[in-house]
């Protein structure tokens, strides 16, 4: 891929501005983008050289996923040209008449069946009802007859299109090849965990609970806990303001830390509280009644924390061994993918690129033609939701929430 391409490609797959500004500050992230690219097609040529791309269910998710780009970028079009609703992109009519076609029941029946083996584990025991199936091959119908069109008017043939189908080809055959193939190779063992974190000691709760005493000692003896707090806490949301939290009541924090604060006095400093999150050392500032939304008068505090983790500071917390397990599976990950990208020198992808190229820029791209192989979809198997996320080849990213404020 040409960094033209690349350039491409952020475009297409209608990278938030968030991320899209990042990669135009940070030449790391460009690099680390450029990185998980070449290894997810070097991983999807040992999946073609395996014959995974021939297997009939894999033929089907990269028919499937051709057709979802095609109608995807048909659609775009279509808008672009002055469309303002999907009913003058395809029409219920022209959906209706479609699926009473022949043959074409058929071949949503073949879709249903691939879409229902490949449905999340916990959802197998759950029969779809008539009402899900009916606008399952409504969606169906609706990108097949997208892709329809857009291959009349030669939307398959831009090069635009074709950049897009190489990576979600590309990123279809790797998911299934690590999962099938490398998930087992690199799956932290009991003992490799044990291994990494006696060669981490940082990461032992004792060191952690060790510093925040030294920290409370500190406070004791009359330091200053704005500055103590900047210096050592692990909240990124609060330390720079001195630890403080405002105001909350009960329910808001998670248990052991509100029974804590609740329990002191104002100008009072805590002992070492610990929650999931870490080693707390709490100041409470002030008390006081206020009204609930129902009228009835409940007590608030105000108080400030420093926080001693060993996580990382943001991060959802994890245990020392959670960490020691993602560590090893990281490590071996990089060194199984690194093995497969060195047996691939073929594969040729741009340094660096433009992470927010012009309107011109992007009309000259697409003007080269249309070249390559088609590519994948990840969620290929369900039109509603098929996914561009951005992503590097089996890479596991988690993000939890919750409804108690993290303290």
């Amino acid at each position: 891929m040409s960094a033209l391409d690349l350039s491409l490609l952020i475009d297409e797959l209608g990278v938030p501005p968030q991320a899209r500004a990042q990669f135009a500050s940070d030449a790391q992230s460009r690099k680390d983008f450029v990185k998980d690219l070449r290894e997810m097609f070097a991983v999807a040529e040992e999946a073609r050289a395996a014959g995974l791309a021939e297997r009939p269910d894999t033929k089907l998710k990269l028919e499937l996923a051709r057709s979802y780009v095609i109608a995807r970028r048909y659609s775009k079009s279509r808008q672009e040209a002055g469309a303002a609703s999907p009913e003058q992109v395809v029409s219920k009519e022209e959906i209706a008449a479609f699926v009473k076609e022949p043959g074409q029941e058929q071949q949503f029946q073949v879709f249903l069946q691939d879409y229902l083996k490949n449905r999340p584990q916990s959802e197998q025991a759950t029969p779809l009802t008539d009402e899900a199936r009916e606008n399952l091959r409504q969606q169906w119908a609706n990108i097949m007859l997208s892709a329809r069109k857009g291959i009349a008017a030669g939307v398959d043939k831009e090069h635009a299109t074709g950049v897009v189908l190489k990576y979600q080809h590309a990123r279809l055959l790797a998911g299934e090849y690590y999962r099938e193939m490398l998930s087992e190779r690199t799956r932290a063992s009991e003992a490799e965990i044990d291994a990494y974190l006696a060669a981490h000691p940082e990461l032992d709760n004792k060191q952690t609970r060790a510093k925040a005493e030294e920290v409370l000692a500190k406070l004791r003896a009359g330091g200053d806990f704005d500055a103590l707090a900047k210096e050592n806490s692990a909240d990124p949301s609060n330390k720079d303001r001195g630890g403080d939290l405002g105001w909350f009541g009960r329910g808001m924090m998670v248990k052991p830390f509100e029974d804590a604060a609740f329990a002191l006095k104002p100008g009072e400093l805590s002992g070492i509280v610990e929650t999931q999150f870490g080693y707390h050392i709490i100041k409470l500032e002030e008390r006081r009644m206020q009204d609930s939304p129902n009228g009835q008068p409940v007590e608030q505090v105000r108080a400030r924390h420093i926080l001693i983790s060993s996580g990382t500071p943001g991060a959802r917390p994890q245990t020392p061994r959670e960490q020691a397990r993602n560590a090893v599976v990281e490590e071996k990950r990089g060194k199984v993918l690194g093995e497969i990208v060195s047996r691939q020198p073929g594969i040729v992808i741009a340094e660096d690129f433009d992470a927010n190229p012009s309107p011109a820029m992007l009309k000259a791209a697409n003007a080269q033609g249309a070249s390559g192989k088609p590519a994948t979809t990840t969620n290929a198997q369900t039109p509603a939701g098929a996914s561009t996320e951005v992503k590097g080849t089996g890479r596991r990213t988690g993000a939890g929430s919750s409804r108690r404020r993290r303290p």
